[in-house]
């Protein structure tokens, strides 16, 4: 899914579109409804605290803020972007359309978070394109929200190409591409390599996924342990 948690807030608050805005813990102020029957939001740089922030849309990642980062040091690089508490029993509600909706589509499907599944869609007739055409459909019709779709051979090299064109993006990549288009891509990029692991690969050297495969079965398990 698109800035998950962001996009279910919008579809709640759909003037706040195009907007700059964050959702930072439920130390932030709940909006209040004025007389005239418009909202009043909180800004950001109204946060006190030392939470961090939940997502933020991409009009406030362009201007530096990201999930995870501390809600201080972001309302310095976006102090007027408006501000929502958290409000999980929102985004639940969500998650649970949009996967109905993936189901109805392809009914194999591993459920790896709120916000996103794989679906083995192998057993269907339809070639990639059309399959991905289908399931980010399917989603909006389900939720209003969009969604990324990226089909691979594998769980690993869908994750990476999910990500390539997103919003509302469609990515296919067979292993003919894996040398051209996912090589060259940071080695952080691959799902499970953390920080620490991203700095220990830069200590040997290596930055990019092709250099990681590159590498041989024993170099990795003497430099990360066999599992």
């Amino acid at each position: 899914m698109d800035a998950f948690f962001a996009s279910c807030e919008l579809s709640q608050y759909p003037e706040l579109r195009g907007q700059p805005m964050v959702v930072a813990g439920r130390r932030a102020h709940t909006p209040r409804r004025k007389p005239d029957g418009t909202w009043e939001f909180s800004r950001l740089k109204e946060y006190v605290g030392r939470g961090v922030l939940t997502t933020a849309t991409y009009e406030a990642r362009a201007l530096g803020v990201h999930s995870g980062m501390p809600a201080m040091k972001a309302a310095r690089l976006a102090p007027d972007a408006v501000l929502l508490p958290v409000n999980f029993e929102l985004y639940r509600k969500f998650s649970r359309l949009f996967k109905d909706a993936v189901r109805s589509v392809s009914p194999i499907v591993e459920d790896i978070g709120i916000d996103e599944v794989y679906a083995d869609v192998s057993a269907l007739d339809q070639d990639s394109t059309e399959i991905a055409c289908r399931l980010r459909a399917a989603v909006f019709d389900a939720t209003g929200l969009s969604c990324s779709v990226g089909l691979a051979p594998n769980k690993l090299l869908a994750k990476l190409c999910s990500d390539i064109q997103k919003p509302n993006g469609i990515t296919t990549i067979t292993m003919d591409d894996v040398p051209t288009k996912i090589w060259p891509m940071p080695a952080h990029r691959i799902n499970g390599i953390g920080p620490k692991a991203n700095a220990k690969l830069a200590s040997l050297g290596i930055t990019t996924i092709g250099e990681i495969a590159k590498q041989d079965e024993t170099w990795l398990v003497e430099n990360f342990g066999r599992r």
